[in-house]
């Protein structure tokens, strides 16, 4: 229990064994000067209230690689510069409130299983950033808001026509975000095997996402893909160039016999 003999935290993360539970009292306030790292199997649970602060540096969670190694639970966070949450090991974050004034509220390293349950991330530069793709973390009954950018998804691998590619993440909701969905290394796989990838920094900003419907044109290295994301769903369909020569071969003859029509009359 915190306080206690334990008079912070840190002193009780540095002293507990794997699997221990950290019961974080109501009202307590902890100032990291530095980053903690869970490094170890632990529960870490504030009180039912939300009433546990905690500041200044955040979390670094390298536990183990199930959803259950380490558990953050009813805190709050208010961090600057952030990330607030780096989470490179298994976790699972619920019903904690996450601020990071400038900086990214929850980091999620590839490679990594999270759950991020029932939790408000707001007033971030990034709200959730995902490095490892949309299967890397499942978001249920999460909110996003005020921040530049919602939800940064990194490495999103389609496949040619439908997918529920996005379902994991579509459990969340997004409010008051300049952007709401931001995509960046997307990979598209044609129905004969061949890869499509994203050209080196490219990124798509959308809005509205997941309540609304939205279709972007994406840049490859074999040509523009368009997407149709209908909340966890996306549909990948290939835009071939030969098809938009010929549309615009048929535009210039249907401009050209307009052009000609006008010149008998006169």
């Amino acid at each position: 229990v915190v306080p206690s003999q334990w008079p912070s935290i840190a002193a009780a993360v540095e002293a507990a064994e794997e699997g221990a539970l950290i019961q974080v009292q109501p009202n307590h306030v902890e100032q990291l000067l530095q980053p903690l790292i869970l490094d170890k199997n632990i529960c870490l649970a504030g009180p039912a209230d939300n009433s546990a602060l905690i500041q200044g540096e955040g979390l670094i969670v390298a536990g183990g690689k199930s959803l259950s190694s380490v558990v953050l639970s009813r805190l709050r966070f208010q961090i600057t510069g952030g990330p607030a949450l780096l989470l490179a090991g298994g976790c699972s974050v619920e019903r904690c409130e996450v601020e990071c004034a400038g900086g990214v509220g929850v980091e999620v390293a590839a490679h990594s299983e999270v759950r991020i349950l029932r939790s408000v991330v707001r007033d971030c530069q990034v709200g959730i950033s995902l490095a490892g793709g949309a299967a890397s973390a499942l978001l249920e009954g999460t909110h996003i808001e005020r921040c530049a950018c919602g939800l940064a998804l990194t490495g999103l691998d389609v496949e040619e026509g439908w997918g529920d590619v996005l379902a994991p993440l579509s459990g969340a909701s997004l409010t008051l975000n300049e952007a709401d969905l931001r995509l960046r290394a997307w990979s598209v796989r044609e129905k004969g095997g061949v890869m499509r990838h994203a050209p080196l920094g490219e990124e798509i900003s959308l809005c509205g996402w997941p309540y609304e419907q939205c279709n972007v044109v994406v840049p490859t290295d074999r040509g523009p893909v368009v997407l149709h994301i209908n909340g966890g769903k996306v549909n990948a369909t290939l835009w071939d160039d030969e098809d938009e020569g010929t549309a615009e071969s048929e535009g210039d003859a249907q401009d050209s016999s307009f052009h000609e029509v006008d010149l008998s009359k006169a």
